[in-house]
């Protein structure tokens, strides 16, 4: 009866990855979800200009904004040492020491930052968006409720009616 060999479980090891870069592309994925999730609350917030105090200075300060930025950078700086470690490893475990394949990362890394710059302007070009003081706001709101309000007279309607005095009272 022939003998049936188990499957070899492969080890972190072939792969040129251990538990610490691993955990670090862990670290790096819930990141990039916080940083979307934080970034979706800033578009939400500027779609739908919220009329509530607390958002309304969230919106106006862009803290999301902010956040999202640093959120970028974080993951940014995550990246080049997750890829260092896997450089580090790759170069370690060499199954053939005649080996010319080399992985590279300059290119992406200037690519990131380019956009995370683009990111900083953008936040700085919202910071310095003009928003209307809470005055500018109520008389806003009260010329608009003015003009929706306001009647529309025919053009036979004799203006010079309106302001005359009402009639003598007469018991």
């Amino acid at each position: 009866m022939p003998q049936v060999q188990a499957p070899q479980l492969k080890t972190l090891d072939d792969y040129c990855i251990n538990s610490q870069t691993v955990l670090l592309l862990r670290v790096i994925a819930a990141f990039c979800f916080l940083g979307i999730l934080c970034s979706l609350t800033a578009f939400l917030l500027d779609v739908f200009g919220p009329k509530h105090p607390a958002l309304k200075i969230t919106r106006r300060y862009a803290f999301a904004h902010i956040f999202t930025v640093l959120q970028c950078a974080t993951v940014i700086g995550f990246c080049y040492w997750a890829s260092e470690l896997i450089l580090t490893l790759q170069q370690q475990h060499k199954k053939y020491h005649g080996s010319l394949i080399y992985v590279t990362f300059a290119i992406s890394f200037y690519l990131v930052a380019g956009a995370g710059g683009a990111s900083i302007l953008a936040t700085a070009a919202n910071l310095l968006r003009h928003y209307p003081t809470e005055e500018e706001e109520q008389a806003l709101e009260l010329l608009s409720e003015m003009e929706e309000s306001s009647e529309t007279y025919p053009v036979d309607y004799d203006i010079s009616n309106q302001f005359q005095p009402p009639p003598a009272y007469t018991p």
